[in-house]
């Protein structure tokens, strides 16, 4: 991406986490100045704590094996913001993309508008130009009040609930399930196979309150399906019954087989002993555990972790110190301005008995651990941020084509 179209997109980064400017007001005004390109097209919602962006690329590669013409919104981005708009698995154009910020600039009801109301409005213009069939849409925080909730889906998922982003979506199960029910529509069937308790309260309530029939497929956590097989199986029940969706048994498997979700548990091409994965809160660290656990190997010998301020650090590094045997962490930050310090992580760790230093950013970080791992494996985890800084130097960033 140019510098200047970098810069543009930078300008709005800002405001990203406004609380006083959630809302869909903005997204409408703005949509409605573009033409409504939303309603020019079919779509497929997905919110959830964790897994969202798994089901979501899983969802859209068995589509596409299909024969059907897709678009595929998500987010963040690891390296470049055209990762977030995909057509048919590539990137929104750089010359589109320009122009059509120049559009929008040019607009009334662009002005203050926040980087995820225009991002959204970006993809779904994309998306009718492109004459997309299906597109597949991630929530970007939370679901209600989240600028992609604009849409009137074939099928709302919801892929789990758990506590992520309490500052905005608030401090309890039952206050943060209550945000995802949002994208629940009228006559929109609702899925969501792997919530339990209380949290599958509040949505079946308000499933029933909204008139959303909820489609029968259950996955308790007793039935031991890893994250990758309960993504998989959410994906496939999708495709088995969204409305007007008709894609063969083949097509659908492959698709599942085909679909990289990149920067989670996936190895670094370039660093063979080095791993990463996205998991940014304690929900998304236990499964991170199951993972490397199924493939039966020694636990890392050591653990960069970077991780947002707005985390809560103690209950990430119990989960770490549950999944493997013996731990050693080496803290450091991102560039993003939500970084924690790393001297911070270095004490909890400390506090809860497990060996810690500081690095002073990713790119140090990791290249010390594989040093001091000597023949060990290394894993990087805590921010898809540290993510797409450690695919900068180390390779892996994800390609124009998904």
């Amino acid at each position: 991406m140019t510098t200047s179209l970098q810069r543009r997109l930078e300008t709005l980064y800002g405001l990203e986490r406004r609380k006083d400017k959630l809302g869909l007001d903005g997204t409408r005004a703005l949509l409605g100045a573009l033409g409504d390109p939303h309603q020019r097209f079919r779509s497929v919602h997905v919110a959830g704590t964790n897994g969202k962006g798994s089901v979501c690329a899983k969802i859209e590669r068995a589509l596409r094996e299909g024969g059907i013409r897709t678009g595929l919104y998500t987010s963040p981005h690891l390296v470049d913001f055209r990762e977030r708009i995909r057509v048919n698995g590539h990137w929104v154009e750089e010359e589109w993309l320009s122009a059509a910020l120049d559009r929008i600039e040019a607009l009334p009801e662009g002005k203050d508008r926040t980087f995820f109301e225009v991002a959204t409005a970006l993809g779904f213009l994309y998306f009718a130009e492109r004459e997309v069939k299906i597109a597949v849409v991630e929530v970007g925080l939370g679901g209600r009040l989240d600028s992609t909730n604009v849409i009137t889906p074939e099928q709302s998922v919801i892929t789990s609930v758990g506590l992520d982003h309490m500052e905005i979506l608030g401090h309890t199960i039952e206050q943060i399930a209550y945000e995802k029910a949002g994208i629940f529509k009228p006559g929109v069937s609702a899925i969501y196979p792997a919530v339990e308790g209380e949290a599958r309260r509040v949505l079946d309530a308000i499933a029933k309150e909204r008139g959303s029939p909820v489609a029968d497929l259950r996955i308790p956590p007793e039935e031991g399906l890893d994250p990758n097989g309960i993504t998989a199986a959410t994906a496939l029940f999708l495709l088995d019954h969204c409305r007007g969706i008709r894609v063969s048994r083949e097509a659908r498997l492959t698709g599942l087989e085909r679909a990289r979700w990149p920067g989670r548990f996936e190895r670094c091409p370039t660093q063979p002993r080095l791993w990463w994965d996205g998991a940014h809160n304690p929900e998304g660290v236990r499964h991170l555990g199951e993972l490397w656990r199924a493939r039966g190997v020694a636990s890392p010998a050591r653990v960069v972790i970077a991780v947002s301020r707005d985390k809560d650090l103690a209950a990430m590094i119990a989960g770490l110190r549950s999944a493997f045997e013996s731990l050693h962490v080496i803290a450091t930050r991102s560039r993003s301005e939500r970084a924690a310090d790393p001297q911070a992580l270095v004490l909890e760790a400390q506090r809860q008995g497990a060996e810690a230093e500081a690095a002073p950013d990713v790119r140090a970080a990791v290249e010390r651990a594989l040093a001091e791992a000597r023949q060990g494996e290394v894993l990087l985890t805590g921010s898809l941020f540290a993510i797409g800084e450690a695919m900068e130097v180390f390779g892996g960033a994800p390609g124009e084509l998904l």
